[in-house]
């Protein structure tokens, strides 16, 4: 029995859910999602530290950000001997260490030895570049006779 239409018959299976069950264009798959526009925790965290307040410092009343503020009070209770605190700054302050490069490339070159080895890979580099002094060609293959190389034996037979 052959069909007689040109149209092969729809694909349903993976990935292809029968036309009548898909979505309509324009509606989402998940209505009670998520709705556009909302902040998840992280944002929202970002945001509150950021908000800024009023603070007395020195008799003198200033704006600062929440996170200043944050930073000022840990600051000060571990210079009063805050147990607590002490180690909580002392945690931030490493790690803020270890993503800050406090070297540069001038103060870890130093040594006499440093200075030599970077100079001869800078006068490599542009010599490399000049067409005048540019190494020779060297050949791909180097002739060898083939007695040289290997010796001449006969295969030994085994009965």
């Amino acid at each position: 029995m052959t069909d007689e239409s040109d149209e092969p018959p729809p694909l349903v299976g993976y990935g292809n859910p029968p036309k009548e069950t898909r979505f309509k264009q324009g509606k989402s798959g998940n209505p009670k999602g998520r709705p556009k526009g909302s902040k998840n925790f992280a944002i929202v965290l970002q945001d509150e530290l950021k908000a800024k307040i009023v603070v007395t410092e020195g008799g003198k009343r200033k704006k600062i950000s929440k996170r200043e503020a944050i930073a000022k009070q840990l600051v000060n209770k571990a210079a009063a001997g805050d147990p607590k605190a002490m180690p909580i700054l002392f945690n931030e302050t490493r790690t803020q260490e270890n993503l800050s490069p406090s070297t540069s490339p001038q103060d870890v070159l130093t040594s006499e030895e440093d200075q030599k080895v970077m100079a001869s890979i800078i006068n490599r580099i542009r010599a490399s570049h000049d067409p005048e002094t540019q190494p020779k060609a060297v050949p791909d293959t180097i002739p060898v006779e083939p007695s040289s190389v290997l010796p001449k034996t006969e295969p030994e037979l085994r009965p």
